[in-house]
C-alpha cells in the first residue's frame, strides 16, 4: 500500500500531466472536499465537493497551459499529512485581467486527511506572489 506521501506526490504528478477527471477521482474518497482559505486569487475562499473539484480540474485546462508542484516538505501522522510546496503555472488564456502567458507563483501550505488510503479532505493556504500587471 502506498504511503500518504506517495499518494500526494502521485496526485501532483497526475495534475501536472493533465490527467482526466476519472484518473484524478481515483485519488479521492467519494466524500472528499477541498477547502481553499482566502487568498489573493480567492479573497472569499472556496469550498467544494468532489464533483466540483473534478469539474474544476477539467475547466482549468482551458485556463492553465502548464503547472508544476515543487514539494519541499511532507510530514505525515496517521491519516493526516502536511505539505509545503511552491506551485507555478502559466496561463493559456486571459484570466481575471491577466494576459495569456502570464506566470503565477504561489507558496502553499496544504493539509490532507485520508480515509481508506484516499484523500478525504484537502485544505490549503495559498500565498501568491504579486500578480503580473
Amino acid at each position: 500500500m502506498p504511503t500518504h506521501s506517495d499518494t500526494i506526490h502521485r496526485l501532483y504528478a497526475a495534475i501536472e500531466a493533465e490527467a482526466p477527471a476519472g484518473e484524478l477521482a481515483a485519488f479521492f474518497h467519494p466524500d472528499a472536499e477541498q477547502v481553499e482559505f482566502p487568498s489573493l486569487v480567492r479573497p472569499a475562499g472556496h469550498r467544494r465537493a468532489l464533483p466540483e473539484m473534478l469539474a474544476g480540474a477539467e475547466a482549468g485546462r482551458a485556463l492553465i497551459a502548464s503547472q508544476r508542484f515543487e514539494v519541499h516538505t511532507v510530514v505525515t501522522d496517521a491519516d493526516r499529512a502536511a505539505v509545503q510546496l511552491t506551485w507555478t503555472a502559466t496561463t493559456r488564456a486571459a484570466v481575471s485581467g491577466l494576459p495569456a502567458g502570464s506566470r503565477l507563483v504561489a507558496h502553499v501550505a496544504a493539509f490532507y486527511v485520508f480515509r481508506d488510503g484516499l484523500v478525504l479532505r484537502q485544505s490549503s493556504y495559498d500565498c501568491y506572489e504579486p500578480l503580473p500587471v
